[in-house]
């Protein structure tokens, strides 16, 4: 071997050793769960919590879930409005204020911004709404104040947001009849223009990731879409936007199918992906929800419920396994796992270096009281 293909090889090895040295990592600590309820019952966890910050405070409220029997037993979903406020304190969460929503809300967009944290759209008692809300944590009367925003042109749940710059973007989402295709754009310099459509989305999506880098790149990952009469279609492609959302170029697909997860960029210019549901149950369930609505004969219509709720009994979760997309190099690597099974349908706040996974949904129907905890080092 000559010594300019020792030379080469060398500095192969460094570049490889340099580029890995780049990728951060997460070091998870012990969670901790939300407090008890009001009637003295350990929380159940929710589903489409707020989750951001505000006044240097961790807030987490809202959400849905099915405080009396399991779905699959008759159980009723409700809405909650109760409010939990949390400091840092060591690299740790630590309660310190409770309070109430004035409306109860699941499946809204809450994205932290300067002022307070802003909740869009989302479900009420009352179906999907249009209205935007800014939130405040006062520390002297550790109460939240509440304040009105410029609303959604229509009424919107479970869609992408992002804060990209001084302009906010929503992605897709569920309107109370269809799914959108439509890019949302506010700019926090022009409130009184509102809302405004910029582009359109591939397709129509619901249960997206939708995620800002520091080059003006917008992100769009993961999904799915429901369909009337037929099992929704989930995504798993990527998506990349330079134009704020008028243009859509496509990236390495996920190696997976992703809705309803969890993900962020962080620093070392990648898109850590910390859990989606792969659709395997979820399909199942869709497809026996159909056929037990056409089915015209009352046992057989029966013997598909009954196969329905013991699929959803017997969910296996949504796993524990973290992926990582680096924007370099276009490609999609396994990072570990986290420490107990991954919640869906909830958001993953980044707080400095802290990443926060609150509550949220961890098979059908079952939320989990948890909220995950991890450290990022780019060392």
């Amino acid at each position: 071997m000559t010594k300019q293909h020792w030379m080469g090889v060398i500095v192969g090895i460094l570049f490889t050793g340099a580029v890995h040295a780049q990728v951060g990592r997460l070091e998870w600590h012990k969670g901790i769960t939300l407090p008890a309820m009001q009637d003295g019952k350990a929380h159940i966890g929710m589903a489409g919590p707020i989750a951001g910050v505000t006044g240097n405070c961790f807030l987490v409220a809202g959400g849905a879930n099915f405080p009396h029997l399991p779905p699959w037993k008759g159980g009723a979903k409700e809405i909650q409005k109760d409010v939990f406020i949390y400091r840092k304190k060591e690299g740790r969460l630590s309660l310190i204020a409770q309070d109430s929503l004035p409306m109860a809300v699941a499946y809204a967009a809450s994205l932290s911004l300067p002022d307070g944290l802003l909740v869009i759209g989302g479900e009420t008692p009352d179906g999907k709404t249009a209205v935007c809300r800014l939130i405040k944590y006062d520390g002297s009367t550790k109460k939240i104040t509440v304040s009105d925003f410029p609303n959604l042109p229509f009424p919107l749940a479970n869609m992408g947001t992002v804060v990209h710059g001084n302009k906010l973007f929503i992605a897709g989402g569920e309107m109370p009849d269809a799914v959108s295709d439509q890019v949302l754009k506010l700019d926090l310099a022009h409130l009184g223009k509102g809302w405004v459509c910029v582009g359109k989305l591939p397709y129509a999506v619901s249960h997206l990731q939708l995620l800002s880098d520091s080059q003006n790149g917008l992100y769009l990952l993961g999904g799915r879409k429901a369909h009337p009469e037929s099992p929704s279609t989930l995504y798993h492609e990527l998506w990349c936007s330079a134009d704020d959302g008028s243009t859509w170029s496509k990236r390495a697909d996920i190696p997976f199918p992703a809705a309803a997860g969890t993900a962020c960029l962080l620093p070392d210019q990648g898109i850590w992906l910390l859990s989606a549901d792969r659709g395997n149950t979820f399909h199942q369930v869709e497809a026996l929800i159909f056929d037990a609505k056409k089915e015209t004969n009352p046992s057989q219509r029966q013997k598909l419920i009954d196969a329905k709720n013991k699929l959803q009994v017997n969910h296996p979760g949504f796993g524990r396994a973290v992926w990582r997309y680096d924007l370099k190099s276009d490609e999609w690597k396994r990072m570990g796992d986290l420490p107990s099974n991954g919640p869906v349908t909830t958001t993953a706040v980044v707080w400095g270096d802290m990443i926060i996974l609150p509550s949220g949904e961890v098979k059908a129907g079952v939320r989990t009281p948890e909220i995950l905890v991890a450290t990022f080092s780019n060392k």
